[in-house]
């Protein structure tokens, strides 16, 4: 289990049954996150808890007196009396408080609450008091607080509502003592039965707000500088005809900016492993053992590997939108269009995070309160182009539009993501007037103060996200590669080799289509030639299915074996000079722009399809989105092929 780094101490930590579990909960943007990873230092796991099935993250800690306390980050919630589905974040976290023990752990809430916002913070106070839970109160923004040239008054405050208070700011290195502090502090008064008692909680949030806030007692030019900017930035991006403009071309510049930043950096990768193929194949000299490595491994995971920038580069980019405050103003400007399609402003988030994985997305659609809402979103979210598809797009624009310059391919790259979330659009409209017919809930929504990013969090979420991805290189991918490499050497039982042409180069194409790989990439032709494809790109398409960026991987292990010859060359160029029996191009852009459609709108992840049946309990769904997305993907494919055919594309 991860542990936090905390007081160093020389006894033996208690057993997790033993610790105290520390629940920490507010609403939206209080700061909670912030302070978690204050607290934890950022190493934290998914905790397993019964009836739970969100990922909620926990971290053990050790506090001064060297106790050793369990932390949990619950989901933001506004309310715990007024849930309108159990499935929602809100459910999620009022389940978890509802939840009894195991061991007879004794458990603290903390309630994290924005100090800008006290009286809003302080009904959901209320409603904990209310429900027999007295927590301790951490007011965040104390920076910000007093910046702007107001005091809180804690005395006042925890004289009002009976509970202890305390001021910090999450940024601060010192809150992470002064919280832990408290904690244990809390912890020991509980033991000893000295806690507070629970009330009935009669007093009013406003007037408390009101005696607990010291207006401001000074000027603060720097406090009137942030309201100005503020003012003058939300009156410019929150506009009603210039914000929406200003914020699709933002997207568009950050799309277009992970495809041309990330390439020069990919092409080296790829370089490199290439160089790592050639000494590998020297020092092994040859032979089925080099194949496997070379071909079959680096061939594979190592094409692969090399598309890692471009996803670290889309999740930074994400993580400093978010955190300047900027994407909920991005759900602000979009909420009347996606009112039009039966969704609301809320569904932006987890819209949004389907283009950094589908899998979290599916989960962040328990933030909407309308169940058939919610049930929509999930739906459409595997259209949206996330970073598992940036390996096959960058691969497949690579191939076939090389020739046309960067700024093109940048172009095509920021079209599929349009694409993507287009046709999303387009399917929610679809089921909310077919299968989830109903309309959305009016959207609520508190805008956030622009912040300026903390370089830490997110050079960490950058850290992570290369990391996922390698791990995930370095296990499926890894497996699938290898796999492939066994199914494309062993031939097809009673499978007759196809003639060969006339060249002894085309002996090695022949055998690796008798092969087990080749037979079944073989056997589909028929279904998928008419949109271009052949033996080899089925083969990919299967492989696909189980993670999407293996496509790459599949490819780079069916071009590494069939060239093995050959000096090594990057795949892109191995993918242009394939050739038919016949000594024809295999492929043309009418095959890469025909993948392309393919791919924007094919489910092709297991962990997608996963993700949605634990989420809607039932496989009916999952079996859905495979028949419609497929469905679509198929005529779409088929149509660009074909059209561009009929419009003299070669």
């Amino acid at each position: 289990m991860t542990t936090a780094l905390a007081d160093a101490r020389t006894e033996r930590p208690p057993a997790a049954a033993e610790r105290p579990l520390v629940a920490l909960l507010g609403r939206p943007n209080s700061g909670k996150s912030s302070l978690f990873n204050r607290l934890t230092g950022g190493s934290a796991h998914v905790g397993n808890f019964p009836g739970i099935t969100v990922d909620i993250l926990t971290a053990d800690v050790r506090l001064a007196g060297g106790t050793a306390v369990t932390i949990a980050d619950l989901p933001g919630l506004y309310s715990i009396e007024s849930v309108v589905d159990p499935a929602t974040d809100e459910g999620v976290a009022r389940r978890f408080l509802d939840r009894t023990d195991e061991g007879g752990r004794p458990r603290l809430v903390v309630q994290v609450l924005d100090a800008t916002q006290l009286a809003l913070g302080l009904r959901l106070t209320r409603e904990l008091v209310r429900r027999g839970l007295a927590p301790l109160v951490v007011a965040t923004q104390r920076d910000v607080l007093e910046g702007e040239g107001r005091r809180l008054d804690l005395g006042a405050l925890e004289r009002g509502i009976g509970l202890p208070v305390l001021l910090v700011s999450a940024r601060d290195p010192a809150a992470r003592g002064a919280v832990l502090d408290a904690i244990a502090a809390r912890l020991d008064a509980i033991a000893a039965g000295a806690a507070p008692a629970p009330g009935a909680a009669t007093w009013d949030p406003d007037a408390i707000a009101r005696d607990a806030t010291l207006e401001a007692t000074r000027h603060d030019a720097a406090a009137e500088r942030r309201r100005t900017f503020t003012a003058r930035a939300d009156a410019v991006l929150l506009h009603p005809a210039a914000g929406p403009v200003l914020f699709l071309g933002l997207m568009a510049l950050l799309f277009a900016a992970v495809f041309l930043v990330a390439t020069p950096v990919t092409e080296a990768l790829d370089a490199a492993i290439g160089q790592l193929g050639g000494l590998v194949s020297r020092a092994l000299g040859g032979g089925l053992a080099a194949s496997f490595v070379v071909d079959g491994l680096l061939g594979g995971a190592g094409t692969v590997l090399a598309f890692m920038p471009q996803i670290v580069i889309l999740t930074v980019a994400m993580e400093l939108l978010e955190a300047s405050g900027y994407l909920a103003r991005g759900a602000f400007l979009v909420d009347r269009l996606l009112q039009l399609m039966g969704l609301s402003g809320r569904a932006f988030v987890p819209l949004l995070m389907g283009h950094a994985c589908a899998v979290p997305a599916v989960h962040a659609t328990r933030i909407l309160r309308d169940p058939r809402e919610r049930l929509t979103a999930i739906l459409v979210l595997p259209l949206m182009a996330c970073s598992a598809r940036i390996p096959t797009y960058g691969l497949l624009l690579t191939t076939f539009f090389a020739a046309h310059g960067a700024w093109v391919q940048a172009l095509l790259f920021v079209a599929l993501y349009v694409a993507g979330i287009a046709s999303g659009l387009v399917a929610s409209l679809a089921l909310r007037r077919t299968a989830t017919r109903g309309r959305s809930l009016p959207m609520v929504l508190e805008m956030p103060a622009y912040r300026s990013p903390e370089p830490r969090l997110v050079v960490r979420k950058g850290a992570q996200a290369a990391w996922r991805f390698t791990r995930e290189v370095g296990t499926v991918i890894l497996a699938v590669s290898a796999v492939l490499w066994v199914l494309l050497k062993v031939p097809m039982p009673g499978a007759a080799a196809p003639e060969p042409s006339t060249a002894a180069a085309e002996l090695a194409g022949a055998s690796l289509e008798s092969s087990i790989a080749g037979s079944v990439g073989r056997a589909l032709e028929p279904v998928t030639a008419p949109l271009g494809f052949d033996w080899r790109i089925n083969v990919g398409l299967i492989g696909s299915f189980g993670a999407r960026e293996v496509m790459v991987g599949t490819m780079g292990v069916i071009f590494g074996v069939e060239g093995a010859d050959d000096e090594p060359a990057p795949l892109a160029e191995r993918i242009r000079e394939a050739r038919r029996p016949d000594g024809t191009h295999a492929y043309s852009s009418r095959t890469g722009l025909a993948l392309l459609a393919f791919f924007v709108l094919a489910c092709q992840c297991m962990s997608t399809v996963a993700a949605i049946r634990r989420e809607t309990k039932t496989w009916r769904w999952p079996a859905f989105v495979l028949a419609y997305s497929y469905a679509a993907a198929y005529v779409a494919a088929l149509v660009v092929y074909q059209g561009s055919g009929l419009l003299g594309l070669p």
